[in-house]
């Protein structure tokens, strides 16, 4: 409530006013209602005016008309004011028979955006900020909400950006910059982080006044929800973890939990931006350091609405802290995300952290498969020269980087393809985890992690991680092939255990062509090809098998081609004798120019009764004396991948 007083006599109360530097929240419309109502207690006035002023120019003007001699008058303005670049003024006047008064005056007021960032000390990215963001830096249409320090909470007031003081932060402000440069859109940034603040005292709630402005959560909440933002401010960004990671914290997994399920509760459902901590140095010698990297890399896909980035290996980190100009690529690579979030940027190819997908050995375990979400460039080696004398200092390379069960040195080399790498081991291991990158370091040259780390094409490092290694899918070596009909082939194979998923594949007239043309179910062993191209073309096929952490390598390569009624194919290359089996119920198999690695016996209406799989061979005596007389039927496969149909009788 506003209260205006003009005399002991006069007097207007506003209920709704604007308030120097508030910023209004854009609607769909990009645009926001302003509202100013009230009461008017002086009889003696005979109109109010409303003024709206875009910068210096004059754009509405509304008039209410009071009834004289009247005790208590409503009156209601409203104007609509747009997301843009433009500070919009408010004035009301009042009018006597005779004059006119200025009687509200609110200048500053903007359209636009909020955000809430929170945690520690790289959260508010302070390092040289008078240098930075001082007079070259123009904050006219960015906006913050708060108190200096050491006010009572009840002061809060609507700045420009720049004040209180150092409370938005660097990384606030060149988020700031950045939106309005990019979209012409004002933000206000609610910063509520703390140094060297573990995360028992950030999520600290009172239960019973969540927003009580002497707890640290509660101070944000507080600033929050004065200036209308708790639940529309377009996102959360969480940069904390430090301090827990330097001190060991228990059950970290755990109070993230908490502090996510008290954002929802008191901000919405709003993304949340989690950025993964770097690597602390020997001075923080904690190896739940590791796992506490792999728990923010993993917060995207354990709770909803979350994304994630990382900042190892980024120039210009001091094993805590960052230099200022490390601070505005961080708040430029946060950037981009929330214009591909929040304002639809088409720049969405590999802004993102390669994240890894999935880990898994070879059949021997003396290789083992790196998947990740985006092409990744693999750097051998990174050199520290003195560069006054040209020596080298120290060279590390990439390989030594990764730990199998919390050891290095096993990884010889590295290969990288597309968002696969390949870790080529000394020997084959049995380690059930793969550690990328260390949980803490300092060496002769620097007392932090500064490389050599993956990455993608634009620059973006990839999470550090510690997951486990999956053993390979075994591969399937019984795939078979049989003509049906000029049309169809029909394939059969053992499915290996473990599978999800499988992929067949098929090749037309050579064996080097190979498209997809069935995904199956990882129990599947049996597939009909329904449509061939040429009842007299040649085809290959082969399967391979997949699951949500490892895969298989692929099968033996079938041939067939389809069969052509009337045509025994291979006329003479195969005899089965005798044919009808009479006394002796021995069957006998010869081929001329051929070998056989399979044979199955099907009765009338197709039931396995008899098969063999074996060494190559042209001959095989199969005894069928325990089979009831009748009409079968005798498939074989080929070394070569041929299928071979023949009829036979049982007497």
């Amino acid at each position: 409530m506003f209260l205006y007083y003009f005399t002991t006599s006069a007097q207007v109360v506003f209920l709704q006013m604007p308030r120097p530097y508030q910023l209004f929240p854009r609607n769909a419309n990009n645009q926001a209602e302003v509202v100013i109502n009230g009461i008017n207690y002086t009889p003696w006035f005979t109109k109010l005016t409303m003024e709206v002023w875009r910068e210096d120019s004059l754009i509405n003007v509304q008039t209410k008309t009071l009834t004289p001699d009247v005790d208590s008058t409503l009156f209601r303005f409203s104007s609509i004011i747009k997301a843009e670049r433009a500070e919009y003024t408010f004035k009301v006047y009042a009018y006597t028979q005779t004059d006119s008064s200025l009687i509200a005056n609110q200048n500053g007021v903007v359209c636009g955006d909020f955000f809430i960032i929170h945690g520690q000390s790289n959260a508010l990215a302070l390092a040289q900020l008078e240098e930075y963001y001082s007079y070259s830096f123009d904050d006219k249409y960015l906006r913050n909400a708060g108190y200096s320090a050491g006010e009572s909470p009840d002061k809060i007031a609507w700045y420009p950006a720049k004040q209180p003081y150092a409370s938005v932060g660097g990384l606030g402000l060149t988020l700031q910059r950045l939106i309005l440069q990019y979209y012409g859109i004002p933000t206000c940034v609610l910063n509520g982080a703390k140094g060297g603040t573990g995360i028992d005292a950030l999520m600290l709630r009172d239960p019973n006044n969540h927003a009580n402005p002497y707890t640290i959560y509660g101070d944000l909440l507080y600033r929050a929800q004065w200036a209308g933002a708790a639940k529309i401010a377009k996102a959360i960004i969480w940069r904390q973890g430090e301090e827990d990671a330097g001190t060991g914290t228990k059950n970290y997994p755990g109070k993230f939990a908490t502090l996510y399920n008290q954002f929802r509760e008191d901000y919405g459902d709003m993304r949340i931006y989690v950025g993964q901590i770097n690597i602390l140095s020997n001075a923080n010698p904690q190896d739940s350091a590791a796992a506490l990297r792999d728990f923010q890399r993993r917060t995207k896909y354990l709770f909803k609405n979350v994304e994630t980035i990382a900042t190892v290996g980024t120039p210009g980190y001091d094993g805590v802290h960052y230099e200022p100009l490390a601070y505005q690529r961080l708040a430029f690579e946060q950037f981009r995300q929330i214009a591909r979030d929040v304002y639809g940027s088409t720049d969405t190819l590999q802004i993102n952290s390669p994240d890894i997908k999935r880990v898994f050995y070879n059949v021997q375990k003396d290789s083992v498969t790196m998947e990740f979400t985006d092409q990744v460039l693999w750097k051998n080696d990174t050199t520290f020269f003195n560069f006054a004398t040209g020596q080298v200092l120290v060279t590390r390379y990439q390989k030594d980087y990764f730990y199998l069960d919390g050891q290095s040195g096993f990884v010889k080399t590295g290969t990288p393809n597309g968002n696969r790498v390949k870790l080529a081991l000394s020997q084959p291991v049995t380690a059930k985890r793969l550690r990328y990158l260390p949980a803490f370091f300092s060496d002769d040259v620097s007392a932090f992690y500064d490389g050599p780390t993956l990455r993608n094409a634009r620059g973006m490092r990839a999470f550090s991680f510690d997951v486990p290694i999956a053993d390979a899918i075994a591969t399937v070596t019984t795939l078979a092939a049989k003509p049906l009909s000029e049309k169809q082939i029909q394939l059969n194979w053992v499915a290996s255990a473990g599978s999800d998923v499988q992929i067949l594949e098929r090749s037309d007239t050579v064996a080097n062509r190979f498209k997809q043309i069935a995904v199956l179910n990882g129990t599947t062993n049996t597939f009909t090809d329904p449509n061939l191209p040429n009842m007299y073309g040649t085809y290959y096929y082969r399967l391979r098998a997949y699951s949500s952490a490892s895969e298989s390598v692929y099968s033996n390569v079938v041939k067939a081609q389809p069969l052509i009624l009337g045509v025994e194919p291979n006329e003479l290359q195969v005899q089965l004798y005798p044919n009808p089996v009479v006394a002796d119920r021995m069957l006998h198999v010869e081929a001329d120019q051929i070998t056989f690695t399979d044979l199955v016996l099907r009765d009338g209406i197709g039931r396995v009764v008899k098969n063999w799989h074996g060494n190559a061979r042209n001959s095989f005596s199969l005894s069928v004396a325990d089979l009831s007389a009748g009409m079968y039927i005798v498939d074989l496969q080929t070394t070569e991948g041929y299928s071979v149909r023949r009829k036979l009788i049982i007497r």
